[in-house]
Parts: C-alpha cells; sequence; structure tokens
C-alpha cells in the first residue's frame, strides 16, 4: 500500500507547523518552499486541515497558519483515515466480481486494513518528532541545495 501525496503532503504540514515555536505563524509559501511542492496542492490540503481542526488560518495582513492543536493529541491512524480518498483494498463492485459472494480476500485484506490502521492508533504526530527533525525543520533549506 502506498499513501497517497495529499496524505504524505498532510503529514509534512503537520511536522512543519508542529516544529515552529508555539507563537509563530507560519504561511503555505514558506512551507511549499521549504518541500518544494507547488502551492496549489498545498492550499487545499491547509483548508481541509483546517476544517479537521488540526490547524488554525488566519486570513489577511499578518495572517498564517499555526497548530489548532497539541501534536500529541493528532493521532497518525486518523490523519491517513482523513486523508486517504479510500481505504479499501479491492472494488468487488465495479466491475462486477462473480465471486464476490464467496470470495475470502476481500476479507483479509479488510481485516489487513484494520491491522495497519490499528498499529498507527498507537502513534501520535509528536512521536514523529524528535530534535533532528525539528532541527531540520527550522534550518533554511536555501543553506542546504
Amino acid at each position: 500500500m502506498q499513501l497517497t501525496k495529499q496524505t504524505d503532503f498532510a503529514f509534512r504540514i503537520l511536522l512543519y507547523l508542529a516544529a515552529q515555536p508555539a507563537d509563530k505563524l507560519s504561511n503555505i509559501q514558506e512551507i511549499c518552499d521549504y518541500y518544494q511542492i507547488s502551492q496549489s496542492h498545498l492550499s487545499k490540503i491547509v483548508m481541509k486541515l483546517a476544517r479537521l481542526g488540526y490547524v488554525v488560518a488566519y486570513r489577511g495582513k499578518g495572517g498564517g497558519i499555526a497548530m489548532a492543536v497539541d501534536p500529541t493529541e493528532i493521532n497518525v491512524a486518523d490523519i491517513v483515515e482523513n486523508f486517504e480518498p479510500t481505504l479499501r483494498l479491492v472494488n468487488c463492485k465495479d466491475p462486477l466480481c462473480l465471486i464476490d459472494p464467496t470470495c475470502r480476500l476481500k476479507h483479509i485484506l479488510h481485516q489487513s486494513m484494520t491491522d495497519f490502521l490499528d498499529g498507527l492508533r498507537r502513534y501520535q504526530l509528536s512521536d514523529l518528532m524528535d530534535h533532528e527533525t525539528t532541527a531540520l525543520i527550522l534550518k533554511d533549506p536555501v543553506e542546504e541545495r
């Protein structure tokens, strides 16, 4: 299984914001510059993160975005579930699978996905942060290139 870019970028945004000092507002452009990702991708994801209550966004001059909740309160599985368009590994209906009524594969795949998400539920966003990650995010990426 591979997570979509939307989920990947949601994690990148949250990690970037979590690394910032609590009183600092960031803007989408600085996150785009840091990760070298297009602004149109990130803008949509930031809006969804705000709707979900993970970040707060302030419009206008002096506006920006910041974490709305502590990283210890953001479960990794919740991010995956909110950003993955589907967590079904197979589609038995389109086209209709003739062995659907007796197929065991879909049950095995469903159980595997449940196990995967249960594994992720053990971790919070704060578990993804350490001193090295925070220091790397706070370092000017232009210096590194």
